[in-house]
């Protein structure tokens, strides 16, 4: 798309203003939105919710007065939004002006002599960016409304802004994210001041290049943070610096978010680096006004049906949007007519080591991109956990309409290393291939050359990764005990196949395990004291309503021994998903065959 259409599309007038003088903009500022064509559904949807915010807000303010400059930003965002919209049955109410009055002196208070704001780090640059961003729309708002009562406050929130940005602009960040979230706030800052020298901190951490993979996958692989950061922030630089080809990014990771999300609003987390890959329910809410915007700016009718089915499945969560909307009224035209966005396909995400398919209501993920491994080599993130790493084990998920098979994950009984993960994930021929091969090592006496008479070794850490001692591991001899996995997916009728082989060390105890989403009833497995159930021979079923999960055969009486491994059990935590759970049991060498079917 070229830059005329692009500005004419989305109506970014002259030096990108936020409110454009058209006849929608100019209605919505008036509250009359069904003179101009407006969505009168999606705005009647976002005024409900963001009423509906009010109450609650006030009702928590002394929370808020101690609690994070982020959510307090937030808060005051949630009272000033329904103050300047004319349909709200809080317009122009000045009884919540006080509140506002209170909380953003607090806010002004806890403002460091930089400019930034400390949020669980100090002085955090990235952190305060995310309240710059909230003070942006909230300035703009308060400008189009231009009411007498609430004018000083829209002054106050510039004054924060413009104090913050030598502080931003100098800062730096923690995660890849943060980029993008400085480079918006700064783009806020630098509208709102006029100061566009802020610019050149700005180009600064784009000419690092957009970390972003030819799937539209940001490097952090986590939903989170395309919807709540990158793909938002993306969007206010190229707005405000009229940057059209950063719409062409978010809009490939929306075509992927599609493909990764469920007609019910979740979406797959398995292949994060980030807190969301440990199963929480993440949804498709925070990409709301990214599939609309582009929904209209590409005549979408995907992405319009996206939006829409955002607003019915979480209609009682949709406030905060509405400033969104407010500030660019041109998110509000009426959307395209709706195609259908959930078809069948399958795709290999080759870079976050992720294969997923639909088929009808079945759906399903397979995963080999933990960076428990990296290129087929032993990394310096083996056998590691932390912030930033992808280490989640499930290698299988899949979706049958309510019927949630949420992992598919096994272990080894083997030296404590935990849970089965891939090095890598193939896909050919309809097959999804999955497999590692673990060599643990004992090790062996120092060589002559490398004796320290003082008997004092360098501390290190295992080849394994599992421990450190003061045994110079590196320049040990060793033997290993070795064990190989390999893991063959599937399709078949109305399911999957899974094929096991594991070979090397025998008598090596192996225990499948099936997660399924609470609300659900397991049937044809022995039921445990503990809660869980083994499948002892014959097939087991877990069932919602209408939708169920057939899986079997049982492998018979064997040890059910499914601890996380040295480096989760030493800090005393676990992997352990809610809901029921089915344990398959086997011993090395193993050839088995999991059946899944899907009804």
């Amino acid at each position: 798309m070229d830059r005329r259409h692009f500005l004419k599309a989305t109506g970014v007038l002259g030096a990108s203003r936020w409110l454009a003088g058209s006849a929608l903009s100019l209605a919505l500022v008036g509250g009359t939105a069904a003179a101009a064509g407006a969505d009168e559904d999606s705005l009647a949807v976002l005024t409900k919710a963001a009423d509906g915010q009010v109450a609650k807000t006030i009702a928590d303010k002394a929370t808020s007065l101690t609690g994070s400059p982020r959510g307090l930003t937030r808060q005051i965002r949630r009272l000033l939004t329904p103050f300047v919209w004319a349909r709200s049955e809080h317009y122009h109410d000045e009884a919540l002006l006080p509140v506002v009055e209170e909380m953003l002196t607090t806010l002004e208070g806890r403002q460091h002599a930089d400019g930034t704001y400390s949020v669980g780090n100090r002085h955090s640059p990235p952190d305060t960016g995310f309240l710059i961003e909230d003070m942006g729309l909230m300035v703009s708002i308060l400008g189009a409304d231009d009411h007498a009562a609430s004018a000083g406050f829209s002054e106050r929130i510039a004054a924060i802004m413009a104090k913050a940005g030598p502080g931003l602009a100098a800062g730096g960040v923690h995660t890849p994210n943060h980029r993008w979230k400085i480079c918006a706030a700064l783009a806020r800052i630098a509208h709102v001041t006029g100061d566009m020298s802020y610019v050149t901190a700005i180009d600064a951490w784009f000419a690092e290049g957009l970390d972003v993979d030819e799937d539209g996958i940001y490097s952090e692989r986590s939903p989170i943070y395309y919807s709540e950061v990158t793909n938002p922030s993306l969007l206010v630089v190229a707005h405000v610096l009229e940057r059209p080809e950063l719409v062409d990014v978010v809009r490939q990771n929306l075509n992927t978010s599609i493909e990764h999300a469920e007609p019910g609003g979740d979406i797959e987390t398995i292949q994060s680096r980030r807190q969301d890959q440990d199963h929480r329910q993440i949804t498709l809410r925070y990409f709301y006004t990214q599939f609309r915007e582009l929904a209209l700016l590409d005549n979408d009718g995907r992405f319009a049906a996206v939006a829409k089915r955002i607003e019915t499945l979480f209609s009682k969560d949709m406030g905060d949007f509405l400033g969104d909307l407010i500030e660019r009224p041109e998110l509000a035209a009426n959307l395209p007519a709706e195609e259908e966005p959930f078809t069948d396909f399958s795709r290999h995400y080759k870079t976050a080591g992720l294969v997923r398919l639909r088929r009808g209501k079945l759906s399903a993920s397979a995963f080999g991109g933990s960076d428990w491994y990296h290129d087929g080599v032993e990394s310096p993130f083996y056998n590691r956990i932390g912030s930033g790493l992808s280490t989640n084990p499930t290698m299988l998920r899949a979706w049958n309409g309510k019927a949630l098979l949420d992992s598919v994950r096994m272990v080894p009984n083997f030296f404590s290393m935990g849970h089965f993960r891939s090095n890598g994930i193939a896909y050919e021929d309809g097959t999804i291939r999955l497999g590692n091969e673990l060599k643990v090592p004992y090790y062996l006496p120092m060589r002559p050359e490398d004796r320290n008479e003082q008997g004092v070794y360098a501390l290190s850490r295992s080849v394994d990764g599992r421990f450190y001692s003061m045994l110079d591991f590196e320049n040990r001899p060793v033997a290993t005990r070795d064990l190989k996995t390999a893991v063959e997916i599937s399709e078949v009728d109305s399911g999957f196949d899974l094929n096991l082989a594991v070979t090397g060390e025998s008598d090596v105890e192996i225990t499948l395990e099936l997660a399924f989403r609470e609300g659900g009833e397991i049937s044809g497995a022995e039921a445990l004291e503990d809660g869980t159930y083994h499948l002892l021979d014959g097939h087991g079923s877990y069932t919602v309503g209408e939708d169920s999960v057939r899986f079997g055969p049982g492998n018979g009486a064997g040890l059910i021994e499914a601890r996380p491994g040295e480096q989760y059990s030493w800090a005393g935590g676990d992997l352990v998903l809610k809901g029921p759970r089915v344990f398959i049991t086997g011993k090395s060498p193993l050839t088995y065959t999991l059946e899944l079917r899907f009804a």
